[in-house]
Protein backbone atom coordinates (compact mmCIF):
# COMPACT_ATOMS: atom_id res chain seq x y z
CA UNK A 1 0.00 0.00 0.00
CA UNK A 2 1.36 3.41 -1.00
CA UNK A 3 2.14 5.66 1.93
CA UNK A 4 0.59 9.12 1.91
CA UNK A 5 0.89 12.39 3.80
CA UNK A 6 -2.90 12.70 3.56
CA UNK A 7 -3.08 16.50 3.49
CA UNK A 8 -0.27 17.18 6.00
CA UNK A 9 0.59 20.88 5.74
CA UNK A 10 4.38 21.32 5.73
CA UNK A 11 6.04 24.73 6.06
CA UNK A 12 9.11 24.45 3.82
CA UNK A 13 11.59 27.12 4.92
CA UNK A 14 14.40 26.25 2.50
CA UNK A 15 15.76 29.02 0.22
CA UNK A 16 13.57 29.67 -2.81
CA UNK A 17 15.86 28.05 -5.38
CA UNK A 18 16.30 24.94 -3.21
CA UNK A 19 12.75 24.32 -2.03
CA UNK A 20 11.10 23.00 -5.19
CA UNK A 21 12.30 19.38 -5.16
CA UNK A 22 11.18 18.76 -1.59
CA UNK A 23 7.91 20.63 -2.15
CA UNK A 24 7.20 18.41 -5.15
CA UNK A 25 7.92 15.28 -3.11
CA UNK A 26 5.54 16.49 -0.40
CA UNK A 27 2.81 17.25 -2.94
CA UNK A 28 3.33 13.96 -4.79
CA UNK A 29 2.88 12.14 -1.46
CA UNK A 30 -0.46 13.83 -0.86
CA UNK A 31 0.78 16.60 1.41
CA UNK A 32 0.52 20.37 1.11
CA UNK A 33 3.84 22.21 0.74
CA UNK A 34 3.80 25.82 1.91
CA UNK A 35 7.00 27.56 0.81
CA UNK A 36 8.19 30.25 3.20
CA UNK A 37 11.93 30.81 2.61
CA UNK A 38 13.66 32.04 5.74
CA UNK A 39 16.98 32.57 3.95
CA UNK A 40 17.83 34.28 0.67
CA UNK A 41 21.10 33.31 -1.01
CA UNK A 42 23.10 36.07 -2.72
CA UNK A 43 26.52 36.12 -4.34
CA UNK A 44 29.27 37.99 -2.52
CA UNK A 45 31.43 40.37 -4.51
CA UNK A 46 34.02 38.65 -6.66
CA UNK A 47 36.83 39.98 -4.43
CA UNK A 48 37.46 36.40 -3.26
CA UNK A 49 39.03 35.74 -6.65
CA UNK A 50 41.97 37.84 -5.47
CA UNK A 51 42.70 35.23 -2.78
CA UNK A 52 42.62 32.36 -5.25
CA UNK A 53 46.08 30.81 -5.75
CA UNK A 54 47.14 29.34 -9.11
CA UNK A 55 44.78 26.37 -9.35
CA UNK A 56 47.63 24.19 -10.58
CA UNK A 57 49.07 24.47 -7.02
CA UNK A 58 45.89 23.26 -5.30
CA UNK A 59 45.70 19.74 -3.84
CA UNK A 60 42.11 19.58 -2.59
CA UNK A 61 38.92 21.64 -2.70
CA UNK A 62 35.95 21.36 -0.35
CA UNK A 63 32.44 22.55 -1.21
CA UNK A 64 30.07 22.88 1.74
CA UNK A 65 26.84 23.32 -0.25
CA UNK A 66 25.32 23.38 -3.72
CA UNK A 67 25.25 27.17 -3.35
CA UNK A 68 29.03 27.16 -2.93
CA UNK A 69 29.35 25.17 -6.16
CA UNK A 70 27.05 27.47 -8.12
CA UNK A 71 28.62 30.73 -6.98
CA UNK A 72 32.20 29.46 -7.29
CA UNK A 73 31.91 28.18 -10.83
CA UNK A 74 29.75 31.03 -12.12
CA UNK A 75 32.54 33.45 -11.13
CA UNK A 76 35.28 31.19 -12.50
CA UNK A 77 33.43 31.00 -15.81
CA UNK A 78 32.88 34.77 -15.93
CA UNK A 79 36.61 35.29 -15.43
CA UNK A 80 37.72 32.54 -17.84
CA UNK A 81 39.41 30.55 -15.07
CA UNK A 82 39.76 26.86 -15.93
CA UNK A 83 39.29 24.21 -13.21
CA UNK A 84 42.11 21.63 -13.49
CA UNK A 85 41.35 17.94 -13.14
CA UNK A 86 44.19 17.22 -10.70
CA UNK A 87 42.33 18.87 -7.78
CA UNK A 88 40.72 16.30 -5.48
CA UNK A 89 37.17 17.51 -4.82
CA UNK A 90 35.18 16.85 -1.65
CA UNK A 91 31.43 17.52 -1.47
CA UNK A 92 29.72 17.87 1.91
CA UNK A 93 26.71 15.86 0.76
CA UNK A 94 24.87 14.31 -2.16
CA UNK A 95 23.11 17.53 -3.18
CA UNK A 96 26.47 19.27 -3.43
CA UNK A 97 27.92 16.32 -5.34
CA UNK A 98 25.00 16.47 -7.79
CA UNK A 99 25.68 20.17 -8.43
CA UNK A 100 29.34 19.35 -9.16
CA UNK A 101 28.47 16.42 -11.45
CA UNK A 102 26.17 18.70 -13.45
CA UNK A 103 29.24 20.84 -14.16
CA UNK A 104 31.25 17.71 -15.09
CA UNK A 105 33.46 18.07 -12.00
CA UNK A 106 34.58 14.72 -10.58
CA UNK A 107 33.83 14.25 -6.88
CA UNK A 108 36.48 12.23 -5.03
CA UNK A 109 34.89 11.95 -1.60
CA UNK A 110 31.64 12.53 0.32
CA UNK A 111 31.23 12.10 4.10
CA UNK A 112 28.69 9.61 5.48
CA UNK A 113 26.60 12.46 6.86
CA UNK A 114 26.53 16.01 5.45
CA UNK A 115 28.13 17.90 8.32
CA UNK A 116 31.48 19.28 9.45
CA UNK A 117 32.16 16.49 11.94
CA UNK A 118 31.82 13.70 9.39
CA UNK A 119 33.74 15.64 6.76
CA UNK A 120 36.74 16.00 9.06
CA UNK A 121 37.04 12.23 9.56
CA UNK A 122 37.42 11.51 5.84
CA UNK A 123 40.66 9.64 5.12
CA UNK A 124 41.59 12.17 2.45
CA UNK A 125 41.75 14.93 5.08
CA UNK A 126 43.98 13.20 7.64
CA UNK A 127 47.51 13.65 6.20
CA UNK A 128 47.35 17.16 4.75
CA UNK A 129 50.42 18.92 6.14
CA UNK A 130 51.52 21.59 3.63
CA UNK A 131 48.71 20.70 1.23
CA UNK A 132 46.93 23.65 -0.36
CA UNK A 133 43.24 23.22 0.38
CA UNK A 134 40.44 25.49 -0.85
CA UNK A 135 37.25 25.76 1.20
CA UNK A 136 34.29 27.22 -0.72
CA UNK A 137 31.53 28.35 1.64
CA UNK A 138 29.10 31.08 2.59
CA UNK A 139 29.82 34.03 4.86
CA UNK A 140 29.62 33.22 8.56
CA UNK A 141 28.58 29.76 9.66
CA UNK A 142 30.52 27.24 11.70
CA UNK A 143 34.33 27.36 11.86
CA UNK A 144 34.89 23.71 12.74
CA UNK A 145 36.18 22.69 9.30
CA UNK A 146 38.64 25.59 9.15
CA UNK A 147 39.94 24.94 12.66
CA UNK A 148 40.34 21.21 12.02
CA UNK A 149 42.23 21.63 8.75
CA UNK A 150 44.55 24.31 10.12
CA UNK A 151 45.40 22.13 13.13
CA UNK A 152 46.49 19.43 10.68
CA UNK A 153 48.91 21.76 8.95
CA UNK A 154 46.98 22.47 5.76
CA UNK A 155 47.63 25.62 3.76
CA UNK A 156 43.96 26.52 3.94
CA UNK A 157 42.37 29.23 1.82
CA UNK A 158 38.78 29.99 2.80
CA UNK A 159 36.65 31.58 0.08
CA UNK A 160 33.26 33.09 0.96
CA UNK A 161 31.44 32.94 -2.36
CA UNK A 162 27.88 33.62 -1.16
CA UNK A 163 25.97 35.08 1.76
CA UNK A 164 22.67 34.32 3.47
CA UNK A 165 20.32 37.23 4.13
CA UNK A 166 16.85 37.66 5.58
CA UNK A 167 14.31 37.59 2.73
CA UNK A 168 11.79 40.35 2.20
CA UNK A 169 8.98 39.64 4.64
CA UNK A 170 5.52 39.12 3.15
CA UNK A 171 3.57 40.28 6.19
CA UNK A 172 0.08 39.41 4.96
CA UNK A 173 1.16 35.88 4.03
CA UNK A 174 3.06 35.37 7.30
CA UNK A 175 0.16 36.62 9.40
CA UNK A 176 -2.33 34.35 7.65
CA UNK A 177 -0.16 31.29 8.40
CA UNK A 178 -0.44 31.63 12.15
CA UNK A 179 -3.73 33.47 12.56
CA UNK A 180 -5.54 30.90 10.41
CA UNK A 181 -3.38 28.02 11.73
CA UNK A 182 -2.44 26.81 8.25
CA UNK A 183 0.62 24.72 9.21
CA UNK A 184 0.95 21.25 10.77
CA UNK A 185 4.76 20.89 10.85
CA UNK A 186 7.75 23.16 10.15
CA UNK A 187 10.85 22.04 8.23
CA UNK A 188 14.12 23.71 9.34
CA UNK A 189 17.53 23.00 7.80
CA UNK A 190 19.98 25.45 9.42
CA UNK A 191 20.51 27.48 12.57
CA UNK A 192 20.08 30.69 10.61
CA UNK A 193 16.75 29.47 9.25
CA UNK A 194 15.58 28.99 12.85
CA UNK A 195 16.75 32.48 13.88
CA UNK A 196 15.20 34.09 10.81
CA UNK A 197 11.90 32.27 11.30
CA UNK A 198 11.44 34.04 14.62
CA UNK A 199 12.42 37.37 13.06
CA UNK A 200 9.89 36.98 10.24
CA UNK A 201 6.97 36.18 12.55
CA UNK A 202 6.07 38.95 14.99
CA UNK A 203 6.34 38.30 18.72
CA UNK A 204 2.67 37.51 19.24
CA UNK A 205 3.13 34.58 16.80
CA UNK A 206 6.12 33.08 18.62
CA UNK A 207 3.96 30.98 20.94
CA UNK A 208 2.26 29.48 17.85
CA UNK A 209 5.67 28.66 16.30
CA UNK A 210 6.94 27.09 19.52
CA UNK A 211 3.90 24.81 19.78
CA UNK A 212 4.27 23.49 16.23
CA UNK A 213 6.21 20.26 15.60
CA UNK A 214 9.42 20.93 13.69
CA UNK A 215 11.60 18.63 11.63
CA UNK A 216 15.35 19.33 11.71
CA UNK A 217 18.27 17.54 10.05
CA UNK A 218 20.78 17.13 12.89
CA UNK A 219 21.08 16.89 16.67
CA UNK A 220 22.81 20.28 16.62
CA UNK A 221 19.80 21.89 14.94
CA UNK A 222 17.54 20.09 17.37
CA UNK A 223 19.33 21.83 20.24
CA UNK A 224 19.06 25.19 18.45
CA UNK A 225 15.33 24.66 17.93
CA UNK A 226 14.94 23.76 21.60
CA UNK A 227 16.79 26.93 22.65
CA UNK A 228 14.29 28.89 20.53
CA UNK A 229 11.50 27.41 22.62
CA UNK A 230 10.25 24.80 20.16
CA UNK A 231 8.81 21.88 22.09
CA UNK A 232 8.14 19.09 19.57
CA UNK A 233 11.38 18.40 17.71
CA UNK A 234 11.85 15.58 15.21
CA UNK A 235 15.37 14.81 13.98
CA UNK A 236 15.89 13.31 10.53
CA UNK A 237 18.83 12.45 8.30
CA UNK A 238 18.76 14.99 5.41
CA UNK A 239 18.26 12.21 2.85
CA UNK A 240 15.32 10.69 4.73
CA UNK A 241 13.12 13.73 5.32
CA UNK A 242 10.20 12.37 3.29
CA UNK A 243 10.24 9.05 5.15
CA UNK A 244 10.36 10.96 8.43
CA UNK A 245 7.36 13.09 7.41
CA UNK A 246 5.45 9.93 6.45
CA UNK A 247 6.34 8.30 9.78
CA UNK A 248 5.18 11.42 11.63
CA UNK A 249 1.91 11.56 9.72
CA UNK A 250 1.23 7.90 10.54
CA UNK A 251 1.83 8.51 14.24
CA UNK A 252 5.02 6.45 14.34
CA UNK A 253 7.05 9.36 15.73
CA UNK A 254 5.91 12.36 17.76
CA UNK A 255 8.91 14.58 18.47
CA UNK A 256 10.42 15.30 21.85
Amino acid sequence: MRRTLNGLRVLNTRPQNQAQALSKSITDAGGIAIECPTIEIRATSNSWLGSLPPLSDVNQAIFVSANAVHHCFSQLKSNNIHWPTQIKVIAIGHGTAKALHELHIQVNDIPEAPNSEHLLILNTLQEITNQTVLLFKGEGGRELIEEGLLQRGAKLITLDVYKRVLPQIRHQFINSLWRDDLVDIILLTSEQSIRNLFKMFNKEAHYWLQEKPCLVISDRLGKAASLSGMKKIIISHPDWMMNTLLDYNEGLIHGQ
